[in-house]
């Protein structure tokens, strides 16, 4: 990219070039390991280790998916979320959005080659400005995606836009802990997030920027003894992995209602 340009665009901008470069760098790595990228999966009672299948289990559950209702998975990779979703929940309708042509290329092959094919939907573009019809959805979904924003207001919005009234929102996601970091974890932070474009916000930050754009019925959980984390062999081959030792995150879980009225 051109440093020049680089250096006069908006920081949300730039922010969205970069996502873009670290998926065009890492999909194919990650699809190496499965067509659900996600670092952190659920801990279940019948697999306590790194169980991509399981865990896409237990987090359709506690999202609430029914049959019958159409969900968007918002930063949606290639689609395996989705696709399992399909496959295991009679008559959903999934669209998953991502800001990554190279991912959506994948994805489209994916759902054409799938049992669900006119189920399953994949689109390019920003979540935080939608091409999707006002109260489209009954859920949208964040796995490991929101946390990619500068801008969660405008993207919380943008969210309460296309959801129905009545409709949820649900978020897995990392997220930085709260209160005063010491140096030592500082440095990790702004590391962590430099490598990974990772905007890493705090719990409260992300539920007062859901109350701000008129949420209701907000849950936030720390989920962190919950989750298993990607193995440390698979780490290792990852071309952006580096050690964090004193990295201040949790996995956190968010849910939230668009009000009825």
């Amino acid at each position: 990219m051109d440093d020049h340009r680089t250096e006069n665009q908006a920081p949300e901008s730039r922010q969205k070039d970069a996502v873009v470069d670290y998926w065009e760098t890492l999909t194919d790595y990650y699809l190496k390991f499965g067509t659900t990228i996600q670092a952190g999966v659920y801990r279940t009672p019948d697999f306590d280790g790194y169980s991509l299948e399981s865990s896409n289990r237990v987090f359709f559950s506690r999202a609430g998916l029914r049959s019958g209702e159409v969900v968007l998975d918002a930063g949606c990779g290639v689609c395996g979320p989705c696709l399992y979703a399909a496959t295991h929940i009679p008559g959903l309708e999934m669209h998953g959005i991502t800001v990554s042509p190279y991912q959506a290329r994948i994805a489209k092959r994916l759902i054409d080659n799938s049992s669900v094919s006119d189920q399953v939907h994949v689109h390019v573009g920003d979540y935080h400005e939608m091409p999707f019809e006002d109260c489209m959805f009954d859920r949208v979904l964040f796995f490991e995606s929101a946390g990619y924003s500068l801008q969660l207001e405008q993207l919380f919005s943008e969210v309460y836009r296309v959801l129905r009234p009545g409709g949820t929102l649900y978020i897995k996601d990392i997220f930085c802990r709260e209160g005063k970091l010491n140096s030592l974890e500082t440095k990790d932070i702004k590391d962590y997030r430099r490598i990974n474009v990772y905007r890493t916000p705090t719990m409260s930050e992300a539920v007062s920027a859901l109350r701000t754009c008129g949420y209701s019925s907000l849950w936030a959980l720390d989920i962190s003894p919950l989750v298993v984390t990607m193995p440390r062999e698979v780490e290792f081959g990852l071309p952006r992995f580096r050690k964090f030792p004193n990295l201040p995150v949790v996995w956190g879980e968010i849910i939230a209602k668009r009000p009825l009225v």
